[in-house]
């Protein structure tokens, strides 16, 4: 297929391209990289191939959706990128959300427990 020559690359960091790794290659019809991910089938393998597999995308996901035979025009490759980079940075928002409120929680309930308001302690009556 020919590559499009006319598309130019946004620069940058692709939340969209890290985060939603298989429906982005699949997005920019690129389906023979998603062979790659029987390397996740592999005991050991799969954490470094999350990591490397994933870094990769985050940094070339643009270059790689400007080769693609999938955008026929500049429009369409700024849309598909705004769609995607804006749900993955939702996504991250998200998740530093629930892991601060999951610490935040962990704290008071080590705190609590520490001075005696946690669960266990109306059950427990020291003899």
């Amino acid at each position: 297929m020919e590559e499009n020559k006319h598309i130019v690359a946004a620069s940058g960091w692709s939340w969209g391209a890290f985060l939603f790794s298989a429906p982005f290659l699949v997005g920019i019809k690129k389906y023979k990289m998603l062979w790659w991910y029987l390397l996740a089938l592999v005991p050991f393998v799969n954490i470094a191939f999350w990591i490397v597999f994933m870094v990769y995308l985050g940094v070339k996901g643009h270059d790689l959706a400007a080769k693609s035979p999938q955008f026929s025009h500049q429009a369409e490759y700024d849309g598909f990128f705004k769609v995607f980079d804006h749900a993955g940075k939702i996504l991250v928002v998200v998740v530093v959300i629930i892991l601060l409120v999951f610490a935040i929680l962990s704290v008071a309930g080590i705190a609590g427990s520490f001075f005696g308001f946690g669960a266990w302690s109306r059950f427990h009556r020291p003899y």
